[in-house]
């Protein structure tokens, strides 16, 4: 029988103690072996407890495991500092409030193994822990994380829900750490240039707790804006536009209509449809208004 590859598990972390247990329990579970896997944790200068919860939970595994500090703001530098760390022939990356299946490593190496791939984006599914959905979990459960979407329009998936190679990193190297917000992207492209093979598995699938409040709707979207703001003032040659077409598709914006594959995914809750469009409509307007504040259109 082959040895099965042994795999790094990055996870970053930033006050965010219940996330990381949480977290944590899952990959404890997984049915892959535990002598071929390793667990690294790294916080990013948390000011809560979080730190002692990650010391608390390593005490009680007995695989290979360890935690690390990262004093570079930014989930990026954190997820680097695990890379240098890590041992793995294929390196695993999760977010901290994120929980998966017991087969998720499983799944992932077999998906590198079995389709010879280099870089595996996941399903992600965003689920509500309460009885009853909110407004806003229904808004972020419509439009959350298209991950397939991602992988086939714009080449990268997101940086919470990966598997790659060593040799994608030995090629392209890692996040870039001045990104707070797209930096999947960033580091997507690189290795999409790179011409390595990159899949998207529907069925190897990773759970999100959905954002319950319009604040955590209303700082994603800026978090996500000004990340691409960012990546193109870093990158004008990588991430070019044409201004006129995109100046004119900001203006379209500003008017209440939304496209075809929109209107379906809000229909999902066809009850809640008008409100749900009200978010969608406020958020874009925020979008256009950061935009031009910024002389950045895209």
């Amino acid at each position: 029988m082959r040895t099965p590859p042994f795999v790094s598990v990055i996870i970053p972390v930033r006050n965010d103690a219940s996330g990381i247990r949480q977290t944590l329990e899952s990959v404890f579970l997984q049915t892959y072996p535990k002598t071929h896997y390793e667990i690294i944790v790294i916080d990013n200068q948390s000011d809560d407890d979080t730190f002692s919860v990650i010391t608390e939970m390593i005490s009680g595994f007995d695989g290979n495991i360890m935690a690390d500090i990262e004093t570079t703001k930014g989930s990026y530098a954190a997820r680097n500092r695990g890379i240098r760390l890590a041992r793995g022939d294929i390196i695993a990356f999760i977010d901290s409030d994120m929980t998966v299946d017991p087969e998720w490593l499983y799944k992932g190496v077999s998906r590198v193994s079995d389709k010879k791939a280099d870089y595996v984006g996941c399903r992600i599914d965003i689920v509500s822990s309460g009885e009853k959905l909110s407004l806003w979990e229904k808004y972020d459960i419509a439009l959350g994380f298209p991950i397939q979407q991602y992988m086939e329009t714009d080449g990268y998936a997101g940086a919470g829900c990966l598997f790659v190679t060593r040799r994608v990193i030995e090629a392209v190297g890692g996040f870039d750490s001045r990104l707070m917000s797209g930096g999947d992207c960033e580091f997507g492209t690189r290795v999409r240039d790179k011409g390595f093979t990159m899949i998207y598995d529907a069925e190897n699938i990773m759970y999100h707790p959905a954002r319950n409040s319009f604040s955590s709707l209303f700082w994603k979207q800026k978090r996500v804006t000004l990340g691409q703001i960012r990546l193109r003032h870093l990158f004008p040659g990588r991430f070019a536009h044409n201004r006129f077409s995109e100046i004119a598709m900001c203006c379209l914006q500003l008017f209440p209509v939304a496209s075809c594959g929109v209107i379906k995914k809000l229909n999902r809750f066809p009850e809640d449809f008008f409100p749900l469009f009200g978010i969608f409509y406020l958020l874009r307007l925020y979008t256009c208004g950061l935009k031009f504040a910024h002389r950045c259109f895209f």
